[in-house]
């Protein structure tokens, strides 16, 4: 099974020439089994070591090579960071909701790029600013993105609310910051739902830490407003990452953020 594995996604281009760009390497925080429409995520990719992406990388020309894809490719892997096994879960050959995404993170449009090179033309014909043209573009920029879901489980009364391989999102937002800390506390400001950040949502911050732990057993859209009050009532960052998957380096800039959080209220 790959239930627990990191989920790694590139966005690439390739012409007729057989010119190959990466447009965007895209990390999902969220691990294997939380469909990547309920997953968020990260551009660049945060905790992945080079080496690694450079091995996708080569397997995704490899991929767009094989299929001979004119235009943008999203391709899905999953990674065991034990063993670094490395699994193709899923190939899109086209301008996908990932594709979206990429474009708005770095500034790239790939649709468009896609259209011209569906018509005849190549990489090495179109313009770039940076390198003179497009076959040199690689992704650059000083700030990190996040994705995070948009669901909306309190208008259909029977629904449970419970993330897995199909997905529940009816939206999403992008937010932009200098850090990884910035962007994501932006991401739950965009939500429009009423919350500023991850502490004090709902009455996670009243219920006991046993009943915290015990509600994060399974994916929910709270998951990570419930992580966030364990850590302020106790919870270790080794506890929260065997019940979630989630890489203890994010988990440790959750914690970052509630030692913050704690000392500003010290001064209400």
């Amino acid at each position: 099974s790959v239930l627990g594995w990191e989920e790694l996604e590139l966005e690439v281009v390739r012409d007729a020439k057989n010119q190959m760009i990466t447009v965007c390497f895209i990390e999902n925080v969220d691990a294997m089994g939380v469909h990547t429409g309920d997953s968020y995520c990260t551009a660049p990719m945060l905790t992945i070591d080079p080496e690694l992406q450079k091995r996708l990388q080569e397997y995704s020309y490899n991929i767009v090579e094989a299929i001979r894809v004119i235009g943008g490719t999203n391709i899905q892997f999953a990674h065991n960071p034990k063993t670094g096994q490395v699994v193709v879960i899923e190939i899109n050959p086209r301008t996908s909701r990932s594709s979206a995404l990429a474009s708005k993170a770095t500034g790239f449009p790939i649709a468009l790029i896609s259209s011209k090179l569906a018509a005849g033309l190549t990489l090495d014909e179109i313009p770039y600013w940076r390198e003179g043209t497009l076959e040199k573009y690689t992704p650059s920029g000083d700030y990190v993105v996040v994705k995070f879901a948009r669901w909306a489980f309190e208008k259909f009364k029977d629904a449970e609310d419970k993330l897995g391989t199909q997905m529940r999102a009816v939206g999403e937002v992008m937010s932009i910051g200098k850090t990884y800390k910035e962007a994501f506390q932006k991401s739950i400001r965009s939500l429009e739902n009423g919350r500023y950040g991850l502490g004090f949502a709902k009455d996670f911050h009243e219920k006991p830490l046993d009943e915290l732990m015990e509600l994060l057993n399974e994916p929910s859209s709270e998951r990570q407003f419930i992580m966030y009050e364990a850590l302020r009532k106790g919870a270790s960052v080794p506890e929260l990452y065997e019940k979630t998957y989630i890489k203890p380096w994010f988990i440790e800039q959750m914690k970052e953020l509630v030692e913050l959080e704690e000392q500003l209220l010290q001064y209400q």
